[in-house]
């Protein structure tokens, strides 16, 4: 007789458990089977490079038939690269659940009003003795103002140097931040044969970048010129440098080169160039 009862109770509770169920399924999934609603103020987005999420999220509103305003609940999914680089445009889209785990979606698209393309910096000059090897990775780097140092994305995807031959070559760096935004940076790589005698050109940066329309002075880029052979204890005037400029039109976009020249007294020729990358 006990034992009967003991397997009823179990049977009674399992039943209990299956009903409750079945109501909790009947009365928050069957019941409401409608997806929500979102509506936006805008369609188009207007964004700093430093908007969060919030800020993704500005103007849009969500409604459910059931659980009412769901504004808060409205989620920014994976944002998209971008679909045009130049004018820094994107998709943003989003999501929203309600009780019932009924969704819906909805896209915008956005733009970043102080958006700039990933960018270079060349800590050293590009030229090599003859043996010596040809590395670029340890005095180039990139930045970007959505994604801070990109350095370890770089690739160099063109090269014809050999560091066997004194000589003029080509290089090409490319770099993409997570938006899919792709730049290269052509490079002119010397190679040299020069003793320790040689003199040596130093300038304070490597590589500029300048609007359309400027007129930088090339000379206030030269740091020093040094000359193992010169014991006089002064500094060589900068003046001593010969500069080549001529290759630059600052009134089109493009990378050129200026070149530095200096002869010491052991009669050798330094020589650095400076990189400048003309931008609108």
């Amino acid at each position: 007789m006990l034992k009967t009862i003991r397997v009823l109770l179990v049977l009674f509770f399992v039943a209990a458990l299956i009903g409750a169920g079945v109501l909790f399924y009947v009365n928050y999934t069957r019941t409401d089977i409608s997806k929500p609603t979102i509506v936006s103020d805008v369609d188009h987005l207007e964004l700093s490079v430093t908007a969060d999420k919030a800020e993704l999220r500005k103007g849009l509103r969500a409604y459910d038939n059931v659980d009412g305003d769901i504004t808060d609940r409205i989620m920014v999914r994976s944002i998209s690269q971008f679909t045009d680089p130049e004018q820094a445009e994107f998709r943003v889209p989003y999501i929203v659940f309600d009780n019932a785990s009924n969704y819906t979606t909805y896209e915008r698209t956005a733009r970043y009003t102080d958006y700039t393309h990933p960018r270079f910096h060349m800590s050293k000059p590009l030229v090599f003795n003859v043996g010596e090897t040809v590395s670029f990775l340890d005095r180039i780097s990139a930045t970007d103002c959505i994604d801070g140092n990109i350095t370890g994305r770089m690739v160099l995807t063109e090269s014809n140097v050999s560091n066997n031959v004194p000589g003029s070559y080509r290089a090409l760096i490319s770099v993409t931040n997570r938006m899919g935004d792709a730049v290269s940076l052509p490079l002119t790589v010397l190679v040299v044969n020069q003793t320790a005698a040689a003199p040596k050109i130093v300038l304070k940066d490597y590589l500029i970048y300048v609007s359309v329309g400027d007129s930088p002075d090339y000379r206030s880029y030269l740091s020093s010129l040094n000359d193992p052979l010169d014991d006089s204890g002064s500094s060589i005037p900068l003046r001593n440098a010969k500069i080549a400029s001529s290759g630059v039109d600052t009134s089109t976009p493009g990378v050129y080169d200026v070149y530095y020249y200096f002869t010491g007294l052991s009669g050798e020729t330094a020589t650095a160039i400076l990189t400048v990358i003309v931008e609108e």
